[in-house]
This record gives structure tokens, sequence and C-alpha cells, in this order.
């Protein structure tokens, strides 16, 4: 069955008023833009995880870390179980003309035997989007979907929802 076309109208204008807004806040590398662009992708974390959660209803347990304060270490991280991690981060480079801020983003995964991967920061400047999140989200989930794939659950693991996938038997 189709959207009827005003919600999808809806969603257009509103993914537009988003990428206005957050692109004014990509495009000025002053600490300010930059700490509220963090914010911003802080609040769709939320959400995101939120869907989440409510995807994986007793799954992984997922979490995102408090609101960032703005400060050296002006940061949140979204985790999936004790073994998957992504940090969204502030950080400063260094120019000749200037300090200009950026948001970066790792992400770890703890492997066999405890060694920790990390990969990133990512440092390509594309320009963020609530799409552009919930992939670097997708991505996490993932990477935790894999590490389970083929054998028992993890520590982190909890017991499996029976319930058919959309109302499916």
């Amino acid at each position: 069955m189709r959207e009827p076309f005003a919600n999808r109208v809806q969603l257009l204008r509103d993914s537009w008023l988003e990428r206005r807004q957050v692109g004014r806040l990509a495009a000025n590398h002053d600490v300010d833009s930059q700490f509220r662009l963090l914010l911003t992708l802080h609040e769709w974390a939320e959400d995101a995880v939120g869907a989440a959660v409510s995807v994986y209803r007793g799954g992984p347990l997922i979490v995102v870390s408090p609101r960032p304060h703005q400060g050296e270490t002006a940061a949140f991280s979204v985790t999936v179980g004790d073994r998957h991690s992504v940090t969204f981060a502030l950080t400063e480079r260094r120019r000749m003309s200037g300090a200009r801020w950026h948001v970066i983003v790792s992400v770890a995964a703890q492997g066999p035997g405890g060694a920790v991967t990390q990969a990133g920061p990512e440092r390509r400047n594309g320009q963020w989007s609530r799409a552009r999140l919930e992939d670097v989200l997708l991505s996490l989930l993932g990477a935790y979907e894999r590490s389970v794939e083929g054998g028992e659950p993890g520590p982190d693991a909890r017991p499996v929802d029976d319930r058919p996938l959309n109302g499916l038997a």
C-alpha cells in the first residue's frame, strides 16, 4: 500500500529543512557551530537508538551516551552490547589560517581475546544528514550481527524473541 501523498510531501519538506539547517552548521568550522552539529547528531542518534531498540526487542543492549558538554572532550558514543561502539567527537585541526573544528567518527569492536579493533576517525568531509548517521549506526548493528553469526551469541546477547517477524509464521 502506498503512503498518502501528503505524508510523502511532508517528509520531503522536513528533510530539506533539516538539510539546510545542518548545512549551515557544517559549513562553519568554528567551535560553536561544530558543537551545535555534534548536539544535532546526538539528537538523531537518540531517535535512531530508540527505533533500533524497538526492533531488537530483547536483543543486544543498545545505548547512546548522555548529551555531550562543550569542552576539550565533547563527544558521545553509541554502543551495541559490550563489544561494539561508535564515537562522534569534536576535534580541532590546526592550519596556518587558524583552528578549524570538525566532527569525527571512530568505530571500535572487541574481538576474540578482548583485542579492540579501531577504525577511523573518518576524515571525509561529506554532508551530515540523518540518513548518514543512521548508515553509521546500521554498520555498527551489522558488525554486531556478524559477530554472533554462525555461533553462540556472545556474553552481551539477550534471549531471542521468538515472535514471528511482521506477523508471518
